[in-house]
């Protein structure tokens, strides 16, 4: 049993974390922490039997906690994951691991020196849509992948985030949401190392809100992607486009169901119904399930990360190159 302890308790422990856990029988929450009290009662509505720490650190010398969930502004990343491992205890962190690749450099080392886990949490790689995707691609169902569409368009008015740390820079969108595409792609078509074109526009907020791009792999494929914060019905549709055909899932709507095209024949393949959709209405997304089961197993030594620091780093310097581009690209009217 892995025994974890919660640094942070606000909106995305309460909604995803939690009922995540809950499912998850290899995990147990034996301590929060937050700075706020109110937030902590919250989440101990739900994990009774749980310490409570108003810092941290308190929680980081706490001898009945294996590992620790970094559910905190980015801001604070680097340094609560860093004060981690140097307390022992292995982390799975919410994305970015840090603000710079500096930062995330920063962490391999000290990771490397512990010799514990450090997971990044990227939880939609973990979807069983993408991770079926995947296998297709690696078998070769659709051919040579060419290129890609990747669509997160999410509304961040009905989220209600108890912080505001995603509106306060000019950046926060990327930051947000290129992490999330970035992690899906990579096992679809390979690590993007370019920005090939930009726009974005301020549509609902002061700040960019809305970003459409193309990016390029490492093995030359290209990934047209669409950011946004100001769509009316949330999606995160992902579509493959090979030299034999192709394939796309909706990562928020249907992440059990991928649709291959090939050689003029359609076809859906389902590992589940429609009772997925109990599911989501309660907030209960099986990626987040799916990555809690693979942080215990590396911790255990079951399994190898999915997603390594090294993986972080790269995502990072794409996201340093799309922040630059934001000061030197005007804003599309």
């Amino acid at each position: 049993m892995l025994r974890l302890g919660i640094i942070g308790c606000g909106r995305v422990t309460t909604m995803f974390h939690l009922k995540a856990i809950d499912e998850v029988e290899e995990v147990t929450v034996e301590a929060v922490s937050d700075v706020s009290e109110d937030r902590i009662r919250d989440v101990q509505g739900s994990c009774a039997s749980a310490k409570a720490y108003t810092h941290y650190t308190e929680l980081l010398g706490d001898p009945d906690v294996d590992a620790v969930a970094i559910n905190t502004p980015p801001r604070f990343h680097e340094k609560m994951v860093l004060d981690s491992l140097s307390h022992g205890k292995h982390v799975l962190c919410e994305k970015p691991l840090a603000q710079t690749l500096e930062g995330c450099r920063r962490i391999g080392e000290a990771q490397r020196k512990t010799g514990l886990q450090v997971l990044p949490a990227h939880n939609y790689a973990f979807t069983p849509s993408v991770v079926r995707m995947a296998e297709l691609v690696r078998q070769g169902a659709v051919g040579d992948v060419e290129r890609m569409q990747v669509y997160f368009e999410n509304n961040l008015w009905i989220y209600r985030s108890q912080t505001d740390f995603r509106t306060s820079s000019e950046n926060g969108l990327v930051e947000d949401v290129l992490p999330h595409i970035l992690s899906v792609s990579t096992p679809l078509v390979g690590r993007a190392r370019e920005v090939k074109d930009l726009a974005w526009w301020c549509r609902q907020y002061k700040v960019c809100d809305n970003i459409k791009a193309t990016l390029e792999t490492e093995a030359g494929a290209e990934i047209d992607c669409s950011l946004s914060w100001t769509r009316l019905v949330p999606r995160f549709k992902v579509a493959v486009e090979g030299t034999e055909g192709n394939m796309e899932t909706d990562i928020m709507l249907s992440p059990y169901t991928v649709t291959v095209e090939k050689d003029g024949h359609r076809e859906t393949i389902k590992e589940r119904g429609v009772d997925w959709y109990l599911d989501m209405v309660r907030f209960k997304h099986p990626s987040f399930q799916s990555q809690y089961r693979h942080f215990a197993r590396i911790v255990n030594g079951l399994e190898q990360p999915l997603i390594t620091v090294d993986d972080e780093a790269a995502i990072l310097g794409l996201m340093e190159k799309m922040s630059g581009l934001l000061k030197e690209v005007p804003m599309s009217r």
